[in-house]
């Protein structure tokens, strides 16, 4: 086995002894895609123990950007793959996995961890996330990508929360309907690794800011943060966590057909979305492949499982 000395020494020319901190920590990481993929590597090469959840397979439109598989692992379940791969990377670290999708029954699995990063793709996930570490006071890591930008912010206890800067919209943008460069990915989950890692060596800004950068012209813009006085997280009031605000599904019985009922779609963005997938567009439905999407949040989504029925309607609706 390599000696540790010689394994973090040139990282400890820069951390000094502060590197002891990262050996003792252990990082949530919540989807294992091209955020995910890049955030773990990081984390584990840095000497960093991890657990990864994750609900999804291997498919070959992920090995764009999702850099721990290969085309052997397509049909596998990411966050089992990924775990392997990172104990050939650093087999002295803690490394645990969990293939589930995470929701107010199983936020426990997030139990014992000093930081969560969120490298998901639905904001459903990221409020839980943002209830869970605002009653547990723990720190997260909030970072997103889609096209050739993205964003990352480090959110703390003594820090506005999450919903105290953006709001519950449903049916933005996602990878599946606006593409993404590798670039962005890989540079915003580096981001993201750098405030986690400045964060658990103790060295963090006095402000919260939102950071967002723009790869073609190398723009990076940050703003500064604000309480909201009227956010229910940050009152007490954990709906996310509580399982109040779960999407509604229905299953019709002795069949492949689900119903999602979704409360503050936008289905002007999603209009314009399904006609560049080349979907059938109405004023009061929308249809592509096995998903319609009406006015009024409905959807329905006709799939072999609940389980595909919710990755099909977080690919194309961004739930």
């Amino acid at each position: 086995m390599p000696s540790s000395s010689l394994r973090y020494s040139r990282q400890e020319l820069v951390l000094g002894k502060d590197q002891k901190k990262l050996l003792r920590s252990k990082v949530a990481i919540v989807g294992v895609g091209a955020l995910g993929t890049v955030a773990a590597e990081l984390l584990v090469r840095a000497g960093v123990s991890v657990t990864l959840v994750d609900r999804d397979m291997v498919e070959l439109s992920n090995l764009q950007r999702q850099v721990l598989f290969t085309e052997a692992d397509v049909g596998k379940e990411k966050a089992k793959v990924a775990s392997t791969v990172l104990h050939k990377i650093n087999s002295e670290v803690s490394l645990d996995y969990h293939v589930t999708d995470l929701n107010h029954r199983n936020v426990s699995l997030l139990d014992g961890h000093d930081l969560i990063l969120d490298c998901t793709d639905n904001l459903y996930t990221r409020f839980l996330i943002n209830d869970y570490t605002r009653k547990n006071r723990l720190p997260w890591v909030y970072a997103g990508a889609i096209k050739d930008h993205g964003m990352v912010m480090l959110i703390t206890p003594s820090t506005p929360c999450f919903r105290c800067t953006v709001s519950e919209t449903e049916g933005l943008d996602t990878c599946d309907t606006a593409g993404i460069l590798n670039t962005a990915s890989t540079v915003i989950a580096g981001l993201q690794v750098q405030f986690a890692i400045g964060y658990l060596c103790g060295r963090v800004e006095e402000k919260q800011k939102l950071h967002h950068i723009h790869l073609p012209t190398l723009r990076f813009s940050s703003i500064t943060t604000k309480q909201d006085k009227t956010c229910p997280c940050c009152s007490g009031h954990y709906e996310y966590l509580d399982g109040s605000k779960e999407h509604r599904t229905l299953q019709y019985q002795c069949s492949d057909l689900y119903t999602f009922f979704l409360e503050n779609i936008d289905f002007g963005s999603l209009q314009d979305r399904f006609r560049k997938l080349e979907g059938k567009v109405s004023k009061e439905y929308l249809m592509f492949k096995n998903i319609t999407v009406f006015r009024n949040g409905r959807v329905l989504v006709r799939a072999p499982s609940l389980k595909n029925a919710k990755n099909d309607v977080s690919k194309y609706i961004g739930i």
